[in-house]
């Protein structure tokens, strides 16, 4: 699933125009990305936790899906 799929579910499900589902999705989107920069970790319940780190002299995004999300446990792989 891409940016205009998850923007168009947003805007059935809710009754917005594509704008301004747009809009929301890429708040959430820069919200996270800004929070990452600063060094913070992100944590969606039921979801995942995204968390900075470096790798080879870049910042890197990682991400951490809940055991929850998938309804059963899921193994983590690095």
């Amino acid at each position: 699933m891409n940016h205009r799929e998850l923007a168009e579910v947003i805007r059935k499900d809710h009754g917005l125009s594509w704008a301004e589902s747009s809009r929301i999705l890429e708040t959430v989107i820069e919200t996270i990305r800004e929070q990452l920069k600063q060094g913070h970790l992100v944590r969606l319940r039921n979801f995942g936790t995204f968390q900075a780190r470096k790798s080879h002299g870049k910042i890197r995004a990682k991400f951490n899906a809940s055991k929850n999300f998938f309804g059963y446990n899921i193994k983590q792989s690095d």
